[in-house]
């Protein structure tokens, strides 16, 4: 997993700072720790996943950007969230989270299919060494007593397959319901988007993602001048295409992250480029594609406040509809087109979720 989230410093950063021609925006929830997916389900209760803070007990792995043995706290610290639409709350379940260092790993989004809530949970890497602790690189099911299912485990089948042959590593991120039944998961590890079958299990493969050209060798990639794709957001047409949107690593080049389409068939192709650090692609009721972007980074790191939602026309383009957003992650929307957006998205305390009246409106 090569996220960028993991680079950037668990500070308490403002909230945002929206230009007067942008929609104002309502802070609906706070107190979270690394919000990292939304929801917004029929009756229009907004569902949230965060990283947490890992926990009590210490794992013997290793970094994941130097491959230095590392001591990490791990435990039961992401939560589920439900917000009725009144803002009343309940943690409806808890999902096992890793702290190392800059980089919390735990439950990372949402979907709905068939009236089940499924989540991605956790990272895994060959490197850690041994199995993984349960639930950890899996795509799990909340049940509605709050019991949490594992549906199959994303890591098992990057062990077994490896499809972009390069470091084992899944981080299952991205999750969402497609219209033949199936789950699609972009493992942001993996390099990969994956099938998953919500009744057996069964884990197939629906594309690679190739790496991104980039400035630096990767060692990653047995030194190829290019950074790992790292697949976020993931969302399915009525049609069965994904769109899915790529945060490449590092050294993060601004303009280097796109949208691409993933055909029923696995065919490639981009729809939107010259975007920053995308990490999440969601449809509003409008039918328009919608990409959030966690910010900028230089070479002093990350620019405060750089965040941005863009709405992306049927030829790709992209209008600039939020800026000045603080790490944003995520963005949901309810049936009128209101839309929540993620904040300090990025691990550490000060996250919160914004709301934006009749961003996506019909």
């Amino acid at each position: 997993m090569k996220i960028a989230m993991r680079l950037v410093p668990a500070l308490v950063l403002s909230l945002l700072a929206l230009t007067q021609a942008q929609p104002a925006g309502e802070l609906f929830v706070y107190g979270l720790s690394g919000p990292m997916g939304l929801l917004v389900d029929s009756e229009g209760n907004l569902w949230i996943v965060d990283s947490g803070m890992g926990g009590d007990r210490q794992l013997d792995v290793v970094n994941p950007e130097t491959g230095e043995p590392i001591t990490a706290p791990f435990g039961m610290s992401s939560r589920v969230i439900r917000v009725a639409p009144d803002g009343s709350q309940e943690v409806v379940a808890t999902l096992p989270s890793l702290s190392m260092g800059m980089e919390v790993s735990g439950g990372s989004r949402l979907a709905i299919l068939d009236g089940r809530v499924y989540a991605t949970s956790g990272i895994w890497m060959a490197p850690f060494g041994g199995d993984p602790e349960p639930l950890m690189g899996t795509v799990v099911r909340i049940e509605p007593d709050g019991q949490v299912t594992e549906v199959a485990s994303t890591y098992a089948f990057e062990l077994a397959h490896n499809p972009d042959p390069n470091i084992v590593d899944s981080h299952p991120y991205g999750i969402a319901a497609g219209p033949d039944g199936m789950l699609y998961v972009a493992d942001a590890g993996g390099n990969s988007v994956l099938r998953v079958d919500p009744n057996s299990g069964e884990v197939s493969l629906v594309a690679v993602l190739d790496g991104i050209p980039g400035p630096l060798p990767n060692p990653n990639r047995g030194g190829a001048m290019e950074a790992d794709s790292v697949p976020t957001g993931v969302t399915v047409d009525a049609q069965g295409n994904a769109f899915v949107g790529l945060l490449p690593g590092f050294p993060f080049v601004p303009g280097s992250s796109k949208v691409v389409m993933i055909s029923p068939s696995g065919e490639v192709s981009d729809f939107a480029t010259d975007l920053t650090l995308t990490t999440d692609v969601q449809r509003g009721p409008d039918g328009s594609l919608y990409a959030v972007q966690i910010g900028v980074f230089t070479e002093e790191g990350p620019v405060p406040d750089s965040g941005r939602v863009v709405r992306l026309s049927d030829d790709g383009s992209a209008i600039e509809v939020l800026s000045g957003l603080s790490f944003p992650t995520a963005i949901a929307f309810t049936a009128d087109g209101d839309a929540f957006v993620t904040v300090n998205g990025a691990g550490g305390p000060g996250g919160a979720v914004m709301r934006y009246a009749g961003l996506a409106a019909e």
